[in-house]
């Protein structure tokens, strides 16, 4: 409409010499070439400019796909019990441009899952499964590895950074090696059940509520390749 407008003006006032309209070329003196010509530049102008109503819609638009995100069955953890959650919208229509995701760390993008079957205490290797005999060895004090066996399961209940979860009362930590550790204790009765603020250490072995202070934490490195731990009996 402004080029139709502008072009029938200026073809109307070619003749006037304040506005200099007139020239040579017969071509640029044309209706069809004036509403062409101001069409391109009105085009050009509008380019750059966005109603603010379009951005308040497409603000909406992004609401509700986060909306439709976090009640998405199929993106719904079971075993946590744990639903997506958005943290930020303003990227939704980039994510259904991604085709590639590169990775170089184990378990970022795969099933990263550990299962504790066996374990050794001094010089004999206890397999788990259902002809073990971890728990007779547990359950009779005269056996001659009963001692020893006791003590590996209570220093994998210890020696470990591993939080519990208070609204789901599960074990959360960073590395699945400590997790597949620690749940193989608890099967055998040695359950890591506290560790407080001040750093004590509540263990239940078979019924019995054992405490320690922990004192010191040795992390993991790649020379020791191991974890420590000291802690003082109470």
């Amino acid at each position: 409409m402004a080029a139709f407008i502008g072009a029938t003006w200026t073809v109307h006032n070619l003749d006037n010499r304040y506005l200099s309209f007139r020239t040579t070329n017969l071509w640029d003196s044309e209706f069809k070439h004036m509403f062409v010509s101001l069409a391109g530049t009105w085009v050009l102008i509008f380019t750059n400019f966005v109603p603010i109503s379009l951005l308040v819609t497409l603000e909406l638009v992004k609401f509700w796909q986060a909306s439709f995100m976090q009640y998405d069955m199929l993106m719904y953890c079971e075993k946590q019990n744990m639903a997506m959650s958005v943290n930020c919208s303003s990227i939704n229509e980039e994510l259904g441009q991604i085709k590639y995701i590169f990775s170089d760390k184990t378990g970022t993008l795969t099933c990263n899952v550990m299962e504790f079957s066996k374990f050794s205490s001094i010089k004999e290797a206890y397999s788990i499964g259902p002809t073990s005999r971890v728990k007779a060895v547990l359950k009779n004090k005269y056996d001659q590895d009963h001692d020893g066996c006791s003590a590996a399961l209570l220093h994998l209940a210890v020696c470990h950074s591993i939080i519990i979860d208070k609204r789901t009362n599960q074990f959360n930590s960073s590395s699945p090696d400590e997790l597949a550790l620690v749940q193989g204790a608890k099967d055998f009765g040695f359950e890591f059940v506290n560790r407080d603020a001040s750093k004590i250490i509540t263990i239940k072995a078979n019924g019995v509520v054992l405490k320690f202070e922990l004192l010191c934490v040795l992390e993991f490195t790649s020379q020791r390749k191991r974890m420590s731990v000291i802690v003082r009996d109470l």
